[in-house]
């Protein structure tokens, strides 16, 4: 039985390092990203959630620069290993981490106060399968 860091496959949790009033997000010598889409910047006020949204060919990476927000993650790739797992992440601006969010898996976010990320994907291109998840599926 392999033990599992993360309860969803690829996904990916890494620390952030502030180096001379700089914080570098990502780079390329990190080898997770094989190419670039867009770069959003996400405003989230105290209390709001967003839907679960899902990118269907699209890694996406989350940044919190300012507050604390809950990312809750739900895996919905029929071929992996975690299929139907669920996952949990606290991305807190004091506490820099980066959290990379698989293409397939679907995610919500709940701002516990005001609240600003830095989001990153892959694809900038809406895929036919991006979607909102229904009730029904979360």
């Amino acid at each position: 039985m392999v033990v599992r860091e993360h309860p969803i496959a690829d996904m990916h949790v890494f620390p952030l390092n502030r180096e001379a009033g700089r914080l570098t997000l990502l780079r390329n010598t990190d080898h997770l990203l094989r190419r670039f889409g867009q770069l959003d910047l996400l405003d989230l006020a105290a209390g709001e959630q967003t839907e679960f949204s899902l990118r269907a060919e699209a890694d996406r990476f989350l940044f919190a620069i300012r507050g604390r927000v809950s990312a809750v993650l739900l895996d919905l790739r029929q071929v992996s290993p975690t299929h139907k797992a669920r996952a949990e992440v606290v991305l807190d601006g004091d506490h820099p981490q980066g959290l990379l969010l698989p293409f397939g898996v679907a995610c919500s976010l709940s701002a516990t106060s005001a609240a600003r990320l830095v989001q990153l994907s892959t694809h900038s291109e809406a895929h036919p399968a991006d979607r909102t998840l229904t009730s029904d599926e979360i």
